[in-house]
C-alpha cells in the first residue's frame, strides 16, 4: 500500500493510507520502520513504514470506526496549502489566496460550496 504525506493543522506530518490518518510515533529501534498510529484516540490501529515513508511494511490492529470522508481530508489539504501560502506571503488577500490554491489544486474536484465557506470562515 502506498503511503500519501499530508500536513496536519499544527504542521505534523499524517500518513494517509485507504482514507485513515496516521500520526508519527517514532522509530522502531531493531529494524529502523517508522511506526505510525492511528489519528483517532480511540482506535489502536498501528503501521509501520520504511525511512522513505512510501509504502506500508507492516500492520497491526484493526481500526474500530469509520474511514475519513474524501472532502474532509481534501478540506484539510486545501487549509494547510493556504495557512502555508499565507505566511509566505502576507500582503496578498485571503480571498486571492484561496482561489489560486483552488485553481492549482487537481485533487479539489470532491469540494463544494460549503466546504469553501468552512475555509473561508475558519
Amino acid at each position: 500500500m502506498d503511503i500519501t504525506i499530508i500536513l496536519s493543522e499544527r504542521g505534523k506530518e499524517l500518513a494517509l493510507v485507504n482514507l485513515y490518518k496516521y500520526k508519527l510515533i517514532g522509530e522502531r529501534k531493531k529494524d529502523n520502520l517508522l511506526r505510525w498510529r492511528c489519528t483517532n484516540n480511540k482506535c489502536s490501529a498501528i503501521m509501520f513504514s520504511g525511512l522513505d515513508k512510501r509504502k506500508v511494511i507492516e500492520t497491526a490492529g484493526q481500526h474500530n470506526h469509520d474511514k475519513n470522508s474524501i472532502e474532509k481530508i481534501e478540506t484539510q489539504v486545501l487549509r494547510e496549502n493556504c495557512k502555508r501560502k499565507a505566511e509566505e506571503s502576507i500582503s496578498t488577500r485571503p480571498l486571492k489566496i484561496i482561489r489560486t490554491e483552488l485553481l492549482n489544486s487537481s485533487s479539489t474536484s470532491n469540494l463544494n460550496n460549503q466546504n469553501v465557506l468552512i475555509l473561508l470562515f475558519s
